[in-house]
């Protein structure tokens, strides 16, 4: 019996029609969909010849970057790379933890699909796709939630956990890789776990610090803190962009060992992050909600034969990067995604998901069609939460009680999407079972043509 929310799944309208009725969306039209431009233009026309190596940092939240609006020069080396590259100025992640963020990311489908009782249920990943290929692929990083175990080395003919968390030992080690394979074309995957907590004193970062700071974070927060006023949380943050800064060295000396070994004009290149942080934006901190601090992410690409650079308003979620990067090098793939290849034309309605699944107390969704922000509280209890993102970016003014029918409308496209009550398949994903989300040929072909899968 379910405890949330009715389906509502026999008497849908049209999805599309019904968001585009609500939101009032004008663009041209094509096959019976509101569609808007890829980012085809930016880029060649997809060929085999080029590496692709996509680095991440844990919990790095784009507006912690320059190329992002921030005002402290935490990120020189990547906004410089940022100005010759493809900025995506909306970029989300899929999923607030890491673990499933990298489950969208690496097999184009939404957590609840793939991610199961903390296992990701997919062979067919990005790196096997580029293995079939012919490509030589490693992955290499030192967050000990990508267990081999939990299907994360899948497709991967290198793939190291290293257990000490270094950072500076994981970069050279990833020197190493490179300066061994180089000579190999090769899908490379580097995940730094800086930013993250605990955050440490960096000495290349002192410009951020107050001096004569003598609190309890002198040095570093460790894994787990509370806030208690705002010096802490100034101190906290100043800790956070130290860094940020430090990050910022490491993606530049991977950036420069391309250059040594005359890689470097033959090399895509991806800057991204899993997720973001909170800094008491909405009375938390780390990264345990929906909120737009938590769930936006860079995502910058450059590839040695760009057209031209630039930044788009195009939505991204990571589930998009598998089609993306495969289609970028001209590999084809048939795999029904629920990301897309943004080199194509997008839906402008397409709803961009968001999970939070892996917290023991909390269920989350969050959605994003065009300005609208819709939050869903499965547990601790069922709550549901509007925001309009155009007047309200910061998410303080809940407008659910004046708009009743677009709340209704958002859920109902959420449940198509899920193939079931929400909260319902997200429950039975943690616990490992058979979900709705299996979906039927039929749910599978709606769902194509409303534009929401590939």
């Amino acid at each position: 019996m379910s405890y949330y929310r009715p389906l509502h799944l026999g008497g849908l309208i049209s999805s599309i029609l019904l968001i585009s009725l609500l939101l009032g969306a004008c663009s041209e039209k094509t096959a019976g969909l509101e569609m808007r431009e890829g980012v085809a233009a930016y880029f060649p026309e997809g060929e085999g010849k080029y590496n692709v190596l996509v680095v991440s940092f844990d919990a790095l939240r784009s507006d912690s970057l320059g190329t992002y609006g921030y005002s402290r020069p935490t990120s020189p080396n990547i906004d410089a790379f940022a100005s010759r590259a493809l900025v995506f100025e909306n970029a989300y992640s899929s999923a607030q933890s890491t673990p499933t963020s990298f489950a969208s990311a690496w097999t184009g489908k939404l957590p609840f699909r793939v991610f199961r009782g903390w296992n990701l249920n997919d062979t067919d990943t990005l790196a096997a796709n580029f293995s079939a290929a012919g490509y030589k692929t490693v992955g290499y990083t030192d967050n000990q939630q990508l267990m081999t175990e939990r299907g994360f080395a899948v497709g991967f003919d290198d793939y190291l956990l290293l257990e000490s968390g270094d950072d500076e030992e994981l970069m050279e080690l990833s020197l190493r890789w490179l300066e061994d394979n180089h000579k190999q074309q090769f899908f490379g995957w580097f995940h730094f776990l800086s930013p993250h907590t605990p955050y440490e004193y960096r000495e290349m970062a002192t410009q951020f610090y107050q001096a004569d700071y003598e609190g309890r974070f002198e040095k570093t927060t460790n894994g787990k803190f509370e806030i208690h006023n705002e010096e802490e949380l100034k101190r906290v943050r100043d800790l956070y962009d130290g860094e940020v800064y430090y990050a910022d060295s490491l993606f530049q000396q991977l950036m420069q060992q391309l250059q040594r070994l005359g890689i470097d004009k033959n090399t895509i290149v991806v800057l991204t992050s899993d997720h973001g942080e909170e800094f008491m934006d909405h009375g938390g901190i780390q990264h345990d909600t929906v909120y737009e601090e938590v769930i936006r992410i860079p995502m910058i690409i450059y590839h040695p034969a760009m057209i031209k650079a630039g930044r788009t308003d195009l939505p991204y979620s990571n589930v998009d990067l598998f089609k993306t990067l495969l289609s970028l090098v001209g590999i084809p793939t048939e795999k029904i995604t629920d990301g897309v290849n943004l080199l194509k034309p997008v839906p402008v309605q397409r709803p961009v998901i968001i999970t939070a699944m892996t917290s023991k107390d909390k269920r989350q969704f969050g959605m994003i069609v065009e300005n609208h922000k819709y939050h869903l509280d499965c547990r601790p209890e069922f709550a549901e939460r509007l925001y309009d993102l155009e007047t309200d970016a910061g998410e303080k003014n809940d407008i659910s009680l004046d708009h009743p029918e677009v709340l209704a409308h958002l859920f109902t496209t959420l449940e198509l999407i899920a193939g079931g009550d929400p909260c319902e398949v997200m429950q039975a994903a943690v616990a490992g079972k058979n979900v709705a989300s299996d979906l039927s040929e039929e749910q599978l072909e709606r769902l194509k043509s409303l534009g929401y899968i590939q």
